[in-house]
């Protein structure tokens, strides 16, 4: 049995979505820092193809964040709660985005963040997949919105991967790997200041291309 969770450590037994969610939930109450390797693919509808990178992905409640991308675009993505910023150190330019603006109230941050209403605005269903990870699809209640399925792992319900599905048409694929809990991460990770010379823009980036 998983200690204070009350499932067995696999996936492939009968529960509802509710016990699963449940159990999710109470795991990221107890979550106040999440630090974890990742890898990111992205299909954009119309261009083709995929757009591969990864990094290191750290997160600190309520909702400070930072994507280092090491291999792909070089990029570093640093979210203090009021701003985003999209640092590209080979253009040497910055997107300076409102946080808000950027997440709204849904998708990854406000799965992270343990937000209230999640339910509200999402459909939660299992969905059976080919490895042992506990699967979960939100499926927004309004007519637009994005569709998430998450994965869990299922000895510990920590968050493994999220597959995004926008109304546009692209798919962003996040897998997370090495995942450390309530580690202390350094407030500076999640400040930005822009390098002398930077040229910072008050727009979001661009979509990637292939």
């Amino acid at each position: 049995m998983v200690v204070g969770l009350g499932f067995p450590a696999r996936a492939d037994y009968a529960r509802s979505v509710d016990e699963v969610w449940s159990a999710y939930q109470r795991r990221w109450a107890t979550t106040e820092t999440y630090a974890a390797a990742f890898k990111q693919r992205i299909e954009v509808e119309g261009i083709g193809g995929r757009v591969e990178s990864a990094g290191n992905f750290y997160f600190a409640k309520p909702d400070r964040m930072r994507w280092d991308y090491l291999e792909g675009q070089p990029q570093n993505v640093v979210g203090d709660g009021k701003w985003i910023w999209v640092y590209q150190p080979d253009l040497e330019q910055a997107y300076k985005v409102d946080y808000k603006a950027a997440f709204g109230s849904g998708g990854l941050v406000a799965l992270l963040a343990d937000r209230q209403g999640l339910t509200a605005r999402y459909r939660l269903a299992l969905v059976e997949g080919v490895d042992n990870l506990v699967r979960i699809r939100l499926a927004p209640k309004a007519e637009v919105g994005e569709t998430l399925e998450v994965a869990l792992a299922p000895d510990t319900f920590d968050l493994r991967s999220v597959v995004i599905n926008d109304p546009a048409g692209s798919v962003t694929v996040v897998e997370f790997e090495q995942v450390r809990r309530n580690v202390k991460l350094d407030d500076g990770l999640f400040q930005f200041t822009p390098p002398q010379g930077t040229d910072v823009i008050a727009s979001p980036p661009p979509l990637p291309r292939k």
